[in-house]
């Protein structure tokens, strides 16, 4: 079970890479200012709207992101199992570009026991097979903090991720992967658990029942923090809801900002910031 489990883990990052590197002959999907997306001719690169210099980050060269990507690697392989778990969602707006050679780094399916990993990793190849075309974009790699780009991404410095507490990790709910760890790598992508995307409805209503909460719940099983701490917005968190039942003796505290909508993005960036810097819940 275990060595099909890691063939359909080699076919799955395989496939990925494949649609990464390959260029965008057909329509390229556009992300909107609103959240949504459309379609767009070939020619017309997708692209986030600028940013305010305040949200603006300075990136590091392709060599130095290279050297990154592999430090990322060496500590996710080897890092000790964490005591707090921070839970939140994916940004619509995602950095473009990455390593196309960067190594793949997938420490959720890697921790999964094999029954819930073929489960993920079945899922994960039906989004990428069934997604429109232009979902997943050419241009390589990224460790998942530094692939998205919304403003609650914004509002945790750089400095936070560089020098997180041991014993925290952040997990991120994705429209095209389920959940991912926050340095495991992804590529640039169209799909959001928020929106509508054919033919699959609303993605957070399609992972749900599908059964998203209990491999996450698994996850956390197989992980045991001491704490989780969800930070997901309503439509994210609908995504895996009923999660928590499924997990004991981890304490489980949902911080919700009611009233704010959209507004709530920067104050849950400094959350999770405070989380990563200092250790604490």
């Amino acid at each position: 079970m275990r060595s099909a489990s890691r063939r359909g883990t080699q076919n799955y990052h395989g496939r990925i890479r494949g649609l990464c590197q390959r260029p965008n002959t057909r329509g390229a999907t556009r992300t909107s200012s609103r959240g949504g997306s459309r379609r767009g001719p070939a020619g017309d690169q997708a692209r986030a709207l600028p940013l305010p210099v305040r949200f603006q980050r300075a990136r590091p060269r392709n060599s130095g992101r290279s050297q990154e990507l592999m430090h990322d690697r060496a500590f996710t392989t080897s890092m000790p199992k964490p005591e707090i778990m921070v839970l939140i969602p994916e940004s619509t707006r995602k950095a473009r570009g990455g390593s196309a050679d960067s190594p793949e780094v997938d420490s959720i399916a890697a921790s999964l026991p094999a029954t819930a990993r073929a489960k993920l990793e079945g899922l994960r190849e039906e989004v990428l097979h069934k997604s429109p075309q232009g979902s997943v974009r050419a241009g390589g790699l990224l460790p998942a903090y530094r692939r998205f780009q919304g403003n609650m991404y914004m509002s945790i410095p750089d400095e936070a991720w560089a020098k997180r507490a041991p014993g925290v990790e952040v997990i991120i709910a994705s429209g095209l992967r389920g959940v991912v760890a926050s340095r495991d790598t992804v590529p640039s992508y169209a799909l959001s658990m928020a929106e509508p995307t054919p033919p699959f409805g609303k993605m957070n209503r399609w992972w749900h029942d599908r059964g998203l909460p209990g491999i996450l719940a698994s996850y956390l099983e197989s992980m045991q923090p001491h704490i989780v701490v969800d930070l997901l917005s309503l439509e994210y968190r609908h995504s895996v809801a009923g999660y928590a039942a499924g997990v004991k003796g981890i304490d489980v505290r949902t911080i919700d900002f009611p009233g704010m909508g959209r507004a709530s993005q920067p104050l849950r960036g400094e959350r999770i910031a405070r989380i990563l810097e200092s250790g604490t819940a």
